[in-house]
């Protein structure tokens, strides 16, 4: 990855709005359109937009990965454009490739992929059409993928009964994230500095409902103390890896890395759709 001058482009995230309801109400989405017979809303998350200042990962100084929550890693993958269109080829080689990378990158004991998920930005988004997609789209929101309870219950439903060995050693659930082409100028991927966010006071946990599971995550407050990065141009071999839950918050560790998508101001005239896969992996130490 090649260092160039510090600078940072301006663009916009949807953060959690400060509310009293949220005081005794928690944060919720159906994942599913209610019957509505009792005039159930579909969620009661209201949303607040704010401009941010996006450094360039690609400007020094580099941040650890132990304060920060995420790290650049390269990945000479044998993987082709194409290839992404068959579940096979991304199971049996892209799977394999990235947990040996993560494994390497982290010192881990091992890093084992759970699931993944391609998206693909529809010409249209982020304007409704009203019609469903044929893929997931980017998400415009800060979160954090799952709280520690919901990485645990991750970790229990990937594991069984080999679930209780896994949570008593040190662990962290990490999500792997990169584009299929590049160089991406299309609403790239931003990650928030754990080290500048207040858990305490700027996140809570939010309910992500579907009609037979609910799986908690962590929603965000904007604060002009955190600090956003992203990866100019960054290229389908350059991953992105990113905290989720850890092990080690009870000694201190931060739960995870804020995230969100942005509209970079050359999104428009780049070309290129964006187009991404993210891998949800457990490493263990």
């Amino acid at each position: 990855m090649a260092p160039l001058p510090d600078r940072s482009v301006e663009g916009k995230i949807y953060f959690l709005t400060r509310l009293l309801k949220y005081v005794n109400e928690k944060p919720y989405t159906l994942r599913y359109r209610p019957d509505n017979e009792d005039g159930l809303p579909q969620t009661n998350i209201e949303r607040t937009i704010q401009p941010i200042d996006f450094h360039d990962l690609r400007a020094p100084p580099d941040l650890p990965y132990e304060s920060c929550g995420f790290k650049v890693v390269n990945l000479d993958s044998a993987m082709q454009y194409e290839d992404y269109e068959e579940s096979t080829k991304v199971e049996t080689i892209h799977v394999r490739e990235v947990e040996a990378c993560i494994k390497a990158a982290l010192a881990a004991e091992s890093a084992e992929v759970l699931d993944h998920v391609i998206r693909r930005r529809d010409q249209n988004w982020p304007v409704s059409t009203g019609q469903s997609y044929q893929f997931q789209q980017p998400a415009s929101a800060a979160h954090i993928d799952h709280t520690y309870g919901a990485g645990c219950q991750l970790i229990r439903d990937a594991y069984g009964e080999k679930a209780d060995i896994v949570l008593s050693g040190q662990w962290q659930c990490i999500n792997v994230w990169h584009p299929l082409q590049g160089p991406l100028v299309d609403w790239p991927l931003a990650l928030c500095d754990a080290s500048t966010v207040d858990f305490a006071n700027d996140t809570m946990a939010g309910d992500v409902v579907d009609r037979d599971a609910i799986f908690e995550n962590t929603q965000v407050h904007f604060n002009p103390r955190q600090k956003w990065f992203y990866l100019s141009n960054q290229l389908p071999s350059e991953m992105l890896i990113f905290k989720n839950a850890d092990s080690e918050e009870k000694f201190g560790a931060s739960p995870g890395v804020p995230h969100a998508s942005f509209d970079h101001p050359q999104s428009s005239s780049s070309g290129i759709r964006r187009e991404s896969i993210e891998f949800r992996m457990l490493v263990r130490w």
